[in-house]
């Protein structure tokens, strides 16, 4: 194996883990940002559910906020809420949210993350680790202008209040 290789694939892997890119906080003043539709998260969800034997007990679109689709999955003890981006097909989980609350407090949930990464390439499953990481320069450099003015106003502190937020 040579080493130009090992970096080639390296960096592509870490490419398609970065969940911070234009048009994360769904504001992008340049162009259409792309939709991951309400229909295909829903669908996802159910498949997943079914195979683990989780109730969806509730399910929403986005609508002008926040800026994902949600559901609450109930089963093998514990209750926890899928959030998916709505314009990317990116997923997060965090604990259920009290009604009117803005507060996600993420978490991890294996073996949803497993089930969805195996039946569903496509899907990036954002983790713990990076929703609760510091907004770095590097990332700031990822956003369009329209982006930089809602950060500005909205001052995020974490990756996961980035990427899933209730701006207006």
């Amino acid at each position: 194996k040579d080493h130009c290789g090992c970096l080639v694939i390296l960096c592509v892997l870490s490419e398609a883990l970065m969940i911070v890119r234009t048009g994360i906080t769904s504001f992008y003043w340049r162009k259409k940002l792309p939709e991951f539709p309400f229909a295909d998260f829903k669908r996802i969800v159910y498949a997943c559910a079914a195979r683990l034997d989780y109730l969806v007990t509730d399910i929403h679109e986005r609508d002008i906020t926040p800026n994902f689709h949600d559901a609450i999955l109930n089963g093998n003890g514990e209750r926890v809420h899928v959030l998916g981006h709505s314009n990317f097909p990116i997923f997060a989980f965090a604990e259920p949210r009290e009604e009117y609350s803005c507060e996600l407090v993420f978490r991890d949930m294996d073996s949803v993350s497993n089930l969805l990464e195996e039946m569903f390439p496509n899907v990036i499953v954002a983790k713990l680790d990076e929703l609760s990481r510091q907004i770095t320069d590097h990332d700031l450099s990822q956003l369009d202008r329209a982006e930089l003015e809602q950060v500005k106003y909205w001052r995020p502190a974490t990756i996961g209040q980035l990427v899933f937020n209730w701006w207006d």
